[in-house]
């Protein structure tokens, strides 16, 4: 476990290089200097230029520029993918050795993303209590978890009437799907649906009671919403990689269908 989260780590730092600047004459103010130029935006966006530095970081093992350089490479956007790549990079330079450091530049990159979680938590939780119409409010809550989730490749809400015990597509945002309407116990939302339990499949290959919506489609969640015992939607996500959901990915969907139930 960290001693120190990310914005202490940034204090600290601030307060560090504060240190540095009381005493510093040419020399180091140059390099400073330099040290902050260069990762500007140029041919290379600085993006880019994050994750190399990223990569060199890791490389000569210094913890504390690892962690800089996630901090920034978050800042510009980095997905989970282009971070995984660029560690990669500096494992294989770097060789074995580099490993806790590697281990700890995880655990940090799995802190800014909770951080991510609770930011996309209170936008939601803002756009619930606005007072548009039902429909409009999912919509957004569909274009915001596609848009800032990576493995979020299909987000969608299935509105569940229980008089036809059915599914009935709702808003969402992704490639357009056949199943506008499913019976309960039908596909992975009909299963859900019919036990009022949450479903993760980690691969839709192996499952044998499956809606295809397509064949990128590797793994899915599905998460009831219910209001007085009783269904009244489902939460669906469709991810183009196997096994990409997690427990956390479970604890912040389940946060949201509390704040949606309240607009059923």
């Amino acid at each position: 476990m960290r001693k120190k989260d990310v914005e202490n780590f940034k204090k600290e730092r601030d307060y560090l290089n504060d240190m540095v600047m009381k005493y510093a004459k040419t020399n180091i103010k140059r390099f400073y200097n330099l040290d902050s130029s260069v990762y500007k935006g140029g041919t290379l966006s600085k993006k880019t230029k994050e994750l190399l530095g990223l990569v060199s970081s890791l490389v000569l093992r210094c913890d504390d520029c690892v962690e800089y350089h996630l901090i920034t490479s978050h800042e510009e956007n980095a997905s989970d993918s282009e971070i995984e790549e660029a560690l990669s990079i500096g494992l294989v330079v770097g060789g074995s050795i580099v490993i806790p450091h590697l281990r700890r530049a995880f655990e940090i990159w799995d802190e800014l993303r909770c951080k991510d979680f609770d930011s996309l938590l209170k936008k939601i939780e803002a756009v619930v209590k606005k007072p548009s119409k039902r429909d409009e409010k999912l919509q957004f809550i569909c274009g915001l978890l596609s848009g800032k989730i990576e493995h979020y490749d299909w987000v969608g809400f299935y509105i569940s009437n229980n008089s036809k015990r059915e599914l009935v597509l709702g808003p969402f945002v992704g490639e357009k799907t056949e199943h506008v309407k499913i019976k309960f116990g039908e596909g992975i939302c009909g299963q859900a649906a019919e036990r009022q339990k949450l479903f993760i499949v980690q691969d839709v290959s192996e499952e044998k009671n499956y809606l295809s919506c397509s064949p990128k489609v590797r793994s899915e969640i599905v998460m009831p919403i219910l209001k007085n015992d009783k269904i009244v939607g489902e939460l669906d996500i469709d991810s183009h990689e196997m096994n990409t959901f997690t427990s956390k990915d479970k604890d912040f969907l389940e946060r949201i269908c509390k704040m949606v139930v309240k607009i059923f």
